[in-house]
């Protein structure tokens, strides 16, 4: 998970809640924040989205996700 820098060094924490899809290729598209806590960490979640991209299983047909992200620190 992509944590931003900016977010740690100011103590942000939240939560944000992403939707995308992922197709039969493990390919990732239309990404969305539905909901955040902040700008910062909406950009962090959609670099996390990014990194993920054509890592996850391949399914047998495309398949809509809503994931939360949760950022904490420690």
């Amino acid at each position: 998970m992509y944590y931003p820098r900016r977010a740690r060094k100011r103590g942000i924490e939240g939560e944000v809640l992403v939707r995308f899809t992922l197709s039969v290729e493990a390919k990732i598209s239309d990404v969305e924040i539905l909901s955040s806590s902040s700008e910062v960490l909406s950009r962090g979640a959609l670099q996390t989205i990014k990194n993920i991209d054509y890592k996850l299983p391949k399914p047998k047909q495309k398949i809509t996700f809503n994931v939360p992200i949760s950022y904490k620190l420690y």
